[in-house]
């Protein structure tokens, strides 16, 4: 500490000499430091480095907060404040000691050689290449004091290049000479691997995301070396604390860039990185489709319940004001329209009754037998038959309809509703459960988070299972339905629940850190900002419709679109209307036989 003070003192002293002494590669040091993120730790050999200029130097300068040790030889503990290191070397040999140590982190290196020589460029070059292939570390500023120079290790074209200002370790990864990169793709929602599966070995990648990684290839110049994809395709963290599938190699550094939609979340891991978001995509659930409405109740449902409602309610009404009418009409003692007839003698119940029939003829758009003896209750009769006009033509319009698409049962529409129906839930990703529901105040929210399970698909998918046997939910990507799963939406067979608990970024995952992020997400986002993603997204949707032209066990259930020639069987309700009167009218009839009840017919019959 003591020594750390004194350092502190003798540079704010002696800061006006060293500023006077600056070169153009210390101004250029102070400048990439300034624009790192993070503090500096300044590691010396001994108390003799304190006068060393460059030293001087950066303890005057203000970009960055400065922490200095005087033990170089213990790998570098990283701190939330703390993220560069700096050693000082005398000599190529003591750089070449800390080999081990230079472990491949968030941060950047300033390796400062004090008496480089003419040969030590070549025994450089090897330091740089061993540090490459042992940690794939490239972040590595070395300061050559003698020759007063900053260099960097190329490793695709494996020479040192001269830095001349901050932009110098961005153009690297700019053209990375046809290097290959081991590059991660599996059969997701925008992206497709057809491969050799005797010799695991992948032959050709297509989708949205292919698309993506053939250009980002063509643009940085390097060769793609397809891995073949684990049985769990986007894994996460096991119970043992292992990680599988694409987080797992991830995590590992076993891939370079894995170029398939990731959704941006904590994977309980710090060893990965994401790329910028690529486009957004909604975690969603669906279950069975509901059965579709049998032909003979078909008609019921042509129009909603509160239709009918209106229907019934209208046709009382009008009774309702019929007889207001006739009652009006009778105190009133309004003179009657003579038409011929002598009116028999009827009691107001009967009369009653008789309105009350001749309402629902009226109504159902029956032909009227006979005029009622007033001007006001015949205005009335025909404004509701009009009326009955308009509810026909809905009713028709809607059977026609109805045939032709047909009607299902309600379906779920809500995570209340799913809740309500105690569905268990399948998920199978182990991701999908983290935080679908976990965290959330809601009841209906932790309720359906405890019936979550994880299963493990077989030769028979999740969702064909759903499809089939029903009783459950599946959790799924919405863009899935919308591409690999559409046949099963297009056939109704299963139903996504409008209301989805996720909303997520999709990028891709790198190992953390990894050198090409920047160059990769240069690209991303140009692309995304030109639309290019969306239009091989769009692509990808509609060539996903089209596919369902080529299943015609599933074109045949398909009804959108069709001509329906209707049968006696799309008429089963009228029919079974008729049967049911005539049957009612059989028992009528055999009543009043056995109760000898006497009929009186009134000849001829007179308007009341």
């Amino acid at each position: 500490m003591a020594t750390t003070l004194h350092l502190i003192m003798l540079a704010l002293v002696g800061g006006t000499l060293g500023q006077g002494n600056n070169s153009d590669y210390k101004q250029l040091l102070a400048c990439i430091l300034g624009q790192l993120e993070g503090g500096v730790e300044l590691h010396l050999r001994d108390s003799g480095n304190e006068g060393n200029s460059l030293v001087h130097f950066l303890m005057v300068q203000g970009n960055n907060s400065l922490k200095i040790t005087l033990n170089q030889d213990e790998e570098p503990q990283n701190t939330d404040i703390v993220q560069h290191h700096l050693y000082m070397f005398e000599n190529i040999r003591q750089m070449q000691e800390i080999l081990k140590s230079l472990v491949n982190t968030d941060g950047f290196y300033v390796l400062v050689l004090e008496n480089p020589t003419a040969t030590d460029d070549i025994i450089l070059l090897d330091f740089m290449a061993n540090v490459w292939l042992e940690h794939k570390h490239s972040r590595i500023y070395y300061v050559q004091l003698g020759i007063n120079r900053i260099i960097l290790y190329n490793p695709f074209q494996q020479r040192f290049v001269i830095v001349k200002d901050p932009k110098t370790y961005g153009e690297i990864y700019k053209n990375m000479e046809g290097y290959p990169l081991r590059i991660y793709i599996f059969d997701s929602v925008y992206s497709s691997v057809v491969g050799d599966f005797d010799n695991n070995k992948v032959l050709s990648v297509n989708g949205a995301d292919a698309k993506l990684a053939s250009t980002v290839a063509r643009k940085l110049n390097f060769t793609a070396e397809y891995l073949w994809p684990d049985d769990e395709y986007f894994g996460g963290r096991l119970a043992d604390g292992s990680y599988s599938g694409g987080v797992g190699r991830a995590h590992r550094g076993e891939v370079d860039i894995i170029f398939a939609g990731f959704f941006i979340k904590d994977y309980l891991t710090t060893n990965i990185q994401f790329s910028s978001a690529v486009y957004m995509d909604e975690l969603c659930l669906y279950v069975k489709k509901a059965q579709k409405i049998p032909q003979s109740i078909l008609p019921l449902f042509a129009v909603h319940t509160d239709v009918w409602m209106c229907f019934l309610l209208v046709g009382i009404l009008g009774t309702i004001v019929w007889l207001l009418l006739r009652a009006l009409n009778l105190i009133l003692l309004i003179e009657s329209i003579p038409d011929g007839s002598r009116a028999a003698n009827i009691s107001y119940f009967g009369a009653a009754r008789r309105i009350f029939i001749d309402t629902w003829i009226v109504w159902v758009r029956v032909n009227v037998g006979r005029f009622p003896p007033f001007h006001s209750e015949r205005i009335f009769v025909a404004s509701l038959c009009l009326v009955s006009v308009i509810f026909g033509a809905l009713l028709e319009s809607s059977l026609a309809t109805v045939y032709i698409r047909p009607l299902y049962y309600r379906d779920v529409n809500t995570l209340r509703e799913l809740d309500e129906t105690a569905q268990p839930i399948y998920i199978k990703h182990p991701a999908f459960k983290d935080d679908l529901f976990y965290g959330h105040d809601s009841e209906v929210y932790r309720r359906l988070d405890a019936k979550m399970m994880l299963v493990a698909e077989g030769e028979e998918r999740l969702i064909d299972m759903v499809s089939k046997r029903g009783g459950f939910a599946g959790v799924t990507r919405s863009a899935s339905l919308q591409l690999n799963d559409i046949r099963y939406v297009m056939t109704k067979k299963v139903h996504k629940i409008p209301e989805c608990p996720k909303n997520y970024h999709i990028a891709y995952v790198l190992p953390r850190p990894s050198p090409y992020l920047e160059q990769l997400n240069r690209i991303v986002l140009r692309l995304v900002a030109a639309g290019i993603m969306d239009l091989w997204t769009g692509e990808a949707k509609e060539r996903a419709k089209w596919s369902i032209q080529q299943f015609p066990e599933y074109l045949a259930q398909l009804d959108v679109g069709r001509w329906k020639v209707l049968t006696m069987s799309d008429v089963q309700l009228a029919f079974y209307a008729l049967t049911g009167g005539c049957l009612i009218s059989g028992v009528a009839w055999m009543a009043e036989i056995f109760l000898k009840r006497e009929r009186i017919y009134f000849m001829p019959r007179i308007s009341i």
